[in-house]
Formats: C-alpha cells, structure tokens, sequence
C-alpha cells in the first residue's frame, strides 16, 4: 500500500518501511546519536575486530577530523589539527 506523505515533509526509505536506517539492520545505535550522516558513514568503517594497521587508523583519523572540520568549524576560522604515526611507538 502506498505511503502518504503530508505536504512540506519528505518521504525517506524509513517512512516507507519502518526501518530507522541502520544501513542493513545492523543495530549499532550510531543513527541514534545525532551526528551528521557523513560522520556516521566514517564511524561505520571502523573494524569491529581483528587487524587494522596503524597506517589506516592514521589515515582515519585525519579523514575523521578533515570531516569534522568541514561541518562544524567557522570557514573563516578553520580549526587545523597535525595527524601523524609515532613510528617509534608503532613498533
């Protein structure tokens, strides 16, 4: 049965099915926080367990923050954060 949607609001998959968007019915909770989706999308990338290297957390990381920066930070004032491997510590 068609959905109906009330003028001046938009329809999402989520109206239609019930679904709250969990990107695969996965019940991780992240959808329920608030964030910005394209956070929760890098929040989402995070390996729940096994190897993860620390070149690709670096690089998370700065991806994380470049994100971050671009939503919540004044254009004029951008908020610049360094990123890197501590190769001593890595080893």
């Amino acid at each position: 049965m068609p959905g109906f949607v009330p003028a001046g609001q938009e329809a999402t998959p989520s109206d239609a099915t019930g679904d709250t968007g969990g990107g695969g019915g996965g019940g991780d909770g992240l959808d329920t926080l608030g964030l910005d989706p394209l956070l929760i999308a890098l929040l989402k990338k995070i390996p729940t367990s096994g190897d993860w290297p620390a070149a690709q957390r670096v690089r998370w990381f700065r991806t994380f923050a470049m994100n971050v920066s671009q939503i919540y930070d004044d254009d004029n004032q951008p908020v610049e954060m360094k990123i890197d491997l501590d190769k001593e510590a890595a080893n």
